[in-house]
């Protein structure tokens, strides 16, 4: 089964439910097969848990629903061709150059393997950027007046990647949304990962402690030594970290930690996915120049649309759907 069938069937059996033709038994297992694939990426600890697929079934259709809300909330496509760069507000406000576009998708190694193993003569994507801010004080003409030391605003895009790209717009959407829920998997499990790496730090720090002060192992630590029984102020200060560092590690050891726990904890990530999901759409009206400005403003100015996307504490990402040529890629 192609992975556009096999992602096509597992949105619709999960998104819509029985409303739906139910699949057959081979789909049904591909569907179920693919759940753990992405449990797998993200805690395979939950694997053996009885039920476990019954159990996250309806937390994932729920936040899949959620997805596929936002997908229409995504510009595009646009057409990324370098020929087009002199007049696409977009492109000239995004890439210095037409070059530098070039360099982008040429350099680009999932568009790359995609033209090498198909014959098609275009690929659709998504453009994934960091749009950045830096603020400074300028010049501002008003009729003939010149303002000076006006606060302003730049804004420019780095860190460019061009992700699933596909023969259509259809099936590279699909793709995008299976990232997305793979990536809700990854945040459920990041603040158990968190737990148990800062766990491991306390206790090395524990046991270097342990053996400066030469605190015998499992002795009751004191947190109010009497400094005549300590040899200087250092070996106290020691002391009082280290019963704070047995304290934050009872806190630890108290939180929930078993495989059927982490199922909850992934059920309530995927059940309130706007806590960890977020995407906009924002209009940009920049000058030649970078410059933010006023929807009111008659300057010359390359005016667009993209998404804005969050994900947890990561830095904000701007997002577009592209049309890409195949001599925009490889060369002929």
């Amino acid at each position: 089964m192609s992975l556009k069938s096999l992602l096509t069937a597992f949105y619709q059996r999960l998104v819509y439910g029985s409303s739906r033709r139910p699949l057959n038994h081979k789909k049904e297992a591909a569907v179920m097969d693919e759940i753990e694939r992405i449990v797998r990426e993200s805690d395979s600890t939950i694997l053996p848990v009885r039920r476990f697929r019954k159990k996250i079934i309806p937390s994932i259709r729920h936040a899949m629903q959620y997805i596929s809300g936002l997908i229409p909330q995504v510009p595009g496509p646009v057409d990324f061709d370098p020929g087009r760069w002199d007049d696409d507000p977009l492109l000239r406000a995004m890439f210095i150059s037409r070059e530098e576009l070039t360099g982008l998708l040429q350099s680009t190694k999932a568009l790359k393997k995609f033209f090498q193993r198909t014959n098609a003569s275009r690929a659709f994507a998504m453009l994934v950027a960091e749009p950045k801010e830096k603020k400074f004080f300028g010049t501002e003409k008003d009729g003939e007046i010149v303002r000076r030391d006006v606060p302003q605003k730049a804004v420019y895009f780095e860190n460019f990647k061009v992700i699933d790209p596909a023969a259509d717009l259809a099936e590279t959407r699909l793709k995008v949304q299976h990232r997305v829920l793979v990536s809700l998997f990854t945040q459920a499990f990041e603040k158990i990962t968190d737990l148990q790496l800062w766990k491991e730090d306390l206790e090395k720090q524990q046991e270097l402690l342990e053996f400066k002060v030469q605190q015998p192992e499992g002795s009751d630590l004191q947190t109010d030594p009497n400094p005549s029984e300590a040899d200087d102020d250092q070996t106290q200060k020691s002391l009082e970290v280290l019963s704070n560092i047995k304290r934050k590690l009872e806190e630890i050891n108290a939180e929930p930690d078993t495989p059927e726990d982490h199922i909850d904890h992934l059920n309530a990530v995927l059940l309130n996915p706007e806590q960890h999901l977020r995407l906009k759409t924002v209009f940009l009206k920049l000058s030649r120049l970078g410059i933010r400005l006023e929807p009111s403003s008659t300057e010359p100015a390359n005016e667009f649309t993209v998404a804005e996307f969050e994900l947890g504490q990561d830095p904000k990402r701007a997002l577009l759907w592209i049309r890409v040529e195949r001599a925009s890629v490889l060369s002929v």
